[in-house]
């Protein structure tokens, strides 16, 4: 005569394990998010610098603004000596995936970078990232606080 087993919760204990995915799902695309947002920070703070040029004159549509000194020395700072402060198209342009994909179960694909392939700063990025880096030292600035946004996201998600 075979025995018979009966178990009882098998319905609840899988619906958990389903709840505990979404969960996983959910933290894994906050923290992609995060982490993007903290190597995009990371980035354009690299990219501030000394200004390459001391006194600011009136703003260009036509209102007249006092002049800004900086109180720089020397008054002007060539291009040999770095990029200056990187600012306006280039340093704008750089943004993170807004929308992740999904790749694989708790995976996703984003990224962080500048401009399209289309974009007007796309030859300029280039050759100012070769002669002065901001994308890999922004990067590996980033590194350590993504770490701590993944652990922290995970944990909210295991402790529901």
């Amino acid at each position: 005569m075979p025995a018979e087993v009966y178990v009882r919760g098998v319905k609840e204990a899988l619906g958990e394990l389903d709840a505990i995915q979404a969960r996983v799902d959910a933290a894994t695309l906050a923290a992609m998010k995060s982490a993007q947002t903290v190597a995009k920070a990371q980035i354009k703070s690299g990219m501030r610098g000394r200004p390459r040029w001391d006194k600011r004159g009136p703003i260009k549509s036509g209102r007249a603004a006092p002049a800004v000194n900086l109180n720089l020395s020397p008054h002007h700072v060539t291009k040999s000596g770095g990029p200056g402060s990187l600012t306006g198209h280039l340093r704008s342009a750089v943004g993170a995936v807004k929308r992740p994909k999904r790749t694989g179960q708790a995976q996703y694909s984003g990224g962080v970078g500048v401009g399209g392939p289309r974009s007007s700063t796309q030859i300029y990025r280039k050759e100012v990232e070769a002669d002065y880096p901001y994308m890999a030292p922004g990067v590996k600035k980033a590194e350590a606080k993504m770490s701590a946004v993944w652990q922290k996201a995970w944990a909210r998600a295991m402790d529901k």
